[in-house]
C-alpha cells in the first residue's frame, strides 16, 4: 500500500527551483532513507508532503487523500521532526511529554509512561533536560512525535551532530518501532554509512531532483568487492574476458578500465590470465565496496548544486 506519493511535484522561489517533478513513494512497513548532499531538496520535499510549503505544481497524496481537507486529516496520523523541538531545559522528560500532550488535548498518563519507557527513558526520573545527553534529548524529540500513535514518522537527519553512542541509540529506537510496532518511517540524511544501517529502501536527491530509487538489496549490489585492471588496449583484455566471464560478471568503466565481480579466481590467477594471453595491464588492485563513493556516483560527482534546501 502506498502511504504518501508525489507526482511532479515542484516547487520554485522566484526563478530558482528547488523541487524539480519529484515522484516519490512510501509503501506501508517500509524505512525510506531520503539521501542527498545538503541542498539536495530534501527538506523542502517533507515540508511540502508535511503541508508546510505550497508546491508551486504537482500533488501529494496520503493514504489516498488528494483534497486540502482530507490531507490535513490525513496528516494528523503523521508523527514528524524537523528541526529540534523547543524541549523545556528545566523540567523533566515526563514533564515536556505532557505539555506537549496537554498543548494537542492528547494527555494520556499511560501512554506518555508506555512511550518514554519505548525510547529508552524513565517517566519516573526528575532529572532536568537540560542535563540530558544529546542523544537523549533526540529520543526525547523522538517520543514526542509519537504522541496519539502515529503510523508514519518523517524524521529530518534525526542523527546529525550526535556522537556515535547517541547515533546507535536512535538507531536501535528506529529499528524497533519500525519491527515491533510496524510504524512506517522517512528519514532524511547525508550521513550514507549510518542510513545504510536502517534502511529498507533509498531515494537519492540532487539538484531538487529524485534520480534514482532502489531496494537495500540493489545497494549491496553496486557496493560489491571487484578487481579493478587497468589496460592500454581495453579491446585486447575484452577478449579474454569474455572467454573467461559472463557478461554479469564485470563491468567496462572509464578510462580503459575493466571492474571483474567474479572473485572465483583470486588476483594471481586474473594475472596470469591476462599474462598467458600476452595483453598487457596497467595495475590490477582488489577494491571493495565502496558506499560512499557509490552514492557520489549516483548523486552526479562531487560537485553539484549545493543552493537547494
Amino acid at each position: 500500500m502506498n502511504v504518501i506519493e508525489t507526482q511532479n511535484l515542484s516547487k520554485k522561489y522566484g526563478q530558482k527551483i528547488v523541487l524539480d517533478n519529484v515522484n516519490f513513494c512510501l509503501k506501508e512497513g517500509e524505512i525510506y532513507g531520503l539521501v542527498g548532499r545538503n541542498g539536495a531538496g530534501k527538506t523542502t520535499l517533507i515540508r511540502e508532503i508535511l503541508g508546510l510549503a505550497s508546491p508551486t505544481s504537482g500533488t501529494v497524496a496520503i493514504n489516498g487523500a488528494m483534497s486540502r481537507d482530507a490531507l490535513e486529516y490525513e496528516r494528523k496520523k503523521i508523527g514528524s521532526l524537523i528541526d529540534f523541538p523547543a524541549l523545556m531545559p528545566h523540567v523533566s522528560a515526563y514533564e515536556n511529554m505532557k505539555a506537549v500532550a496537554l498543548q494537542f488535548g492528547c494527555f494520556d498518563d499511560g501512554e506518555i509512561k508506555d512511550i518514554l519507557h519505548k525510547v529508552g527513558l524513565n517517566a519516573d526520573d526528575h532529572l532536568k533536560v537540560k542535563n540530558f545527553s544529546l542523544g537523549m534529548k533526540q529520543r526525547l524529540a523522538i517520543g514526542i512525535t509519537l504522541l496519539g500513535h502515529p503510523n508514519v514518522l518523517i524524521l529530518d537527519e534525526p542523527v546529525n551532530g550526535l556522537d556515535p553512542t547517541g547515533i546507535f541509540e536512535v538507531r536501535e529506537l528506529i529499528q524497533r518501532l519500525n519491527r515491533e510496532d510496524g510504524v512506517t518511517i522517512l528519514i532524511s540524511s547525508h550521513l550514507l554509512s549510518e542510513l545504510s544501517r536502517v534502511a529498507t529502501t533509498y531515494g537519492v536527491m540532487e539538484g531538487g531532483k529524485l534520480v534514482k530509487e532502489m531496494r537495500g538489496s540493489d545497494l549491496e549490489e553496486l557496493c560489491k568487492p571487484y578487481i579493478k585492471v587497468t589496460f592500454d588496449d581495453l579491446k585486447l583484455a575484452l577478449k579474454v574476458v569474455l572467454d573467461n566471464y559472463h557478461a554479469h560478471d564485470y563491468e567496462i568503466l572509464p578510462y580503459n578500465t575493466l571492474a571483474i565481480y567474479d572473485l572465483s579466481k583470486p588476483v594471481s590467477e586474473v594475472v596470469k590470465m591476462f599474462t598467458d594471453a600476452n595483453v598487457k595491464f596497467n595495475s590490477i588492485t582488489e577494491c571493495q565496496g565502496d558506499l560512499e563513493s557509490t552514492f557520489i556516483a549516483l548523486m552526479g560527482g562531487l560537485h553539484g548544486d549545493d543552493d537547494n534546501k
